[in-house]
């Protein structure tokens, strides 16, 4: 895959079409990303390209906003061709279209997972740096989770694993793809993971694995709530004395009927047996003789049957009761356990960390389940989201009378707040806001959620709170990046591990022009307003700055990039050899966290040049 850097015997003026895929090259190879990509295992033979050169030249494209893989070759500004962009990647040469697709198409589980460690290799300097940044400022961690369809044509039979699902307010054919990221003061928004699932996949059962991931890469998590579990476990253990209780007077019922169907058994049989020893009477005497005491016994027993018949039903009844009672115990003696067990694994994370971040996470109406606000709020996270659940609406809408006074928060929003409010499948007290909306179409109402500390919790500031909310926004527009200027919607490949790999390195693009952007900033000899202001705008560099003409110039022993007078940044130039007039240390490969007993540990410099 890579060559050695005593090959780069180019002319000293060579032309290149990709100006800022130069500069992030030499930016891939500080930071050790193509040494690492060059280890990844793809069973596939070396004929011409090696294969993980191939895979490299995937994350290239998607860097220059490729929409389709045949523009790797037959694009408006083709890479294939420029050699100086292979000789910025340390590749010996671009690679075919139709050859990087055979490469994805080869590609199995030992490359994804071996591809996924690099990626967050390479990945977690800058996210120690990023995390270590945001607890200096004693701020708390702002976590954001989405789901976002990948559809395909709805005729297509030949994309794996796909499924229709609900994609951008329609049904559809394609993939789900489950994005969390954290919010940075570094380096902006941060992707932590993107999972690739079926169609039909739902927002809920995405959440729990989403936060498994991001506590991985953040190598933290919020103070677990053992103190909330406790009073579930406390509230299991009544349930169960409860059911108990109520199961064991059913079953004391049941003795009592049961007894008495004995009895009544045993009546019967006395008077069926004495009814046999009474003589026949004659007939003239029979209305008034022996006649009468039989009839008074059939009569007896007549009446012992149906007495015996309703203490059945009322055994069979008290022990169908009886036995429901003590399923239920049970139930709840199964959660009791369960919770315990919880209980006692958070209290163990919380002993490993002793000096926890508060952390936030922002979800959507698909990811609040009552399950899932259980699962978060004893894992210690502030939560924001939104409730789908029209029957909560209705019953906020009920709570609201002609006088109640609303509190205006946007231009046209308008909301109520309570506190200590319960919904049925979540066992902790809420914070709830009853929003609406005057819009032509009429009046709109929407329901905001909102974890709260304690009974006594006060309501919070309603303005600050929907703007807070919607500031989740940023992951919308995250997502957005991703299918507008990475076209991940796109599929590239037909092959299920070729379809995660396109998913996992556009998440890892979208980081990287981020990155990215402290260390170009000390190599800019010469620059402008305007290529400033690209600097800072991912969408801006991968389409135009990624595809801006320039010339390498290696001469005087320097190594620059120099945009042409036929880009929108004429006169720019980039050092990335030779000294440098300024040199920005950046700290990428201490790898362990910066915190040890709550104190920031200072990073090693790195000279990366």
């Amino acid at each position: 895959m890579a060559r050695s850097d005593s090959a780069e015997t180019a002319s000293e003026q060579s032309p290149t079409t990709h100006a800022m895929l130069i500069v992030w090259g030499h930016f891939a190879r500080a930071i050790g990303l193509l040494d690492r990509l060059a280890d990844v295992p793809i069973p596939q033979k070396t004929v011409r390209h090696a294969p993980q050169a191939k895979l490299t030249e995937f994350l290239i494209g998607l860097l220059s906003g490729i929409e389709y893989l045949t523009d790797l070759s037959e694009g408006a500004a083709p890479l294939v061709p420029d050699r100086e962009v292979a000789l910025a990647w340390n590749l010996e040469g671009m690679a075919d279209a139709s050859s990087v697709s055979r490469t994805l198409k080869v590609c199995d589980d030992a490359t994804l997972a071996a591809l996924q460690t690099v990626l967050d290799a390479v990945s977690q300097p800058f996210l120690d740096r990023a995390v270590a940044d945001l607890r200096a400022r004693n701020e708390l961690l702002l976590l954001d989770a989405d789901l976002t369809g990948r559809p395909v044509s709805s005729a297509s039979r030949t994309y794996p694993g796909a499924a229709f699902g609900y994609m951008d307010g329609e049904v559809r054919l394609g993939y789900q793809l489950a994005e969390i990221c954290l919010q940075t003061r570094l380096f902006g928004r941060q992707w932590l993971s993107a999972r690739h699932h079926p169609g039909n996949r739902v927002s809920s059962e995405c959440l729990l694995e989403l936060i498994a991931d991001a506590e991985r890469r953040l190598g933290c998590h919020p103070r677990r709530r053992t103190e909330w579990v406790e009073q579930r476990i406390a509230a299991c253990e009544q349930s169960v004395a409860e059911w108990e209780r109520l199961a064991a007077h059913q079953e004391e019922c049941v003795a009592c009927q049961t007894e008495r169907v004995a009895r009544l058994t045993e009546q019967i049989e006395q008077a069926e047996a004495q009814m046999q020893t009474l003589p026949e009477a004659p007939i003239s005497t029979r209305q008034h003789g022996p006649r009468s005491a039989l009839g008074r016994l059939q009569h007896q027993v007549v009446g012992w049957q149906g007495q015996r018949e309703r203490a059945v039903r009322q055994c069979e009844h008290a022990a169908t009761v009886a036995k429901s009672h003590r399923a239920r115990a049970e139930a709840q003696v199964v959660e009791r356990d369960r919770l315990r067990a919880r209980c006692e694994r958070l209290r163990e994370e919380n002993a490993l960390q002793p000096y926890p971040l508060r952390c936030k996470i922002r979800i959507d109406a698909g990811f609040g389940t009552g399950l899932n606000l259980t699962e978060l709020l004893e894992l210690g996270y502030e939560v924001e989201t939104k409730s789908g659940n029209a029957a909560l609406a209705r019953a906020l809408h009920n709570q609201v009378a002609e006088a109640t006074p609303w509190t205006r928060v946007g231009k046209n929003a308008e909301m109520i707040g309570w506190t200590n409010y319960r919904i049925h499948t979540c066992p902790y007290p809420l914070t709830v806001g009853l929003e609406r909306f005057h819009t032509p179409k009429g009046v709109l109402s929407a329901v905001l959620i909102r974890s709260q500390e304690g009974a006594q919790a006060t309501c919070p500031d309603l303005g600050e709170w929907f703007h807070a909310y919607n500031g989740r926004q940023t992951i919308e527009a995250g997502n957005k990046e991703e299918k507008t200027t990475f076209k991940v919607q796109h599929l590239m490949s037909r092959s299920l591990a070729g379809i995660r790999i396109q998913a996992m390195l556009t998440v890892f693009a979208a980081n990287f022009v981020r990155w990215a952007q402290e260390w170009v900033r000390p190599r800019v000899e010469q620059s402008s307003p305007r290529f400033e202001g690209v600097l800072s705008s991912p969408k801006r560099l991968v389409r135009v700055a990624a595809n801006s003409p320039a010339t390498v110039d290696r001469s005087q022993g320097r190594l620059r990039v120099r945009f042409s007078p036929m880009s929108s940044f004429a006169g720019v130039v980039v050092r990335l050899g030779g000294a440098l007039e300024r040199q920005l240390s950046l700290p990428l490969f201490e790898s362990d966290h910066f915190w040890t007993a709550g104190a920031i540990r200072a990073p090693v410099a790195q000279d990366l040049r």
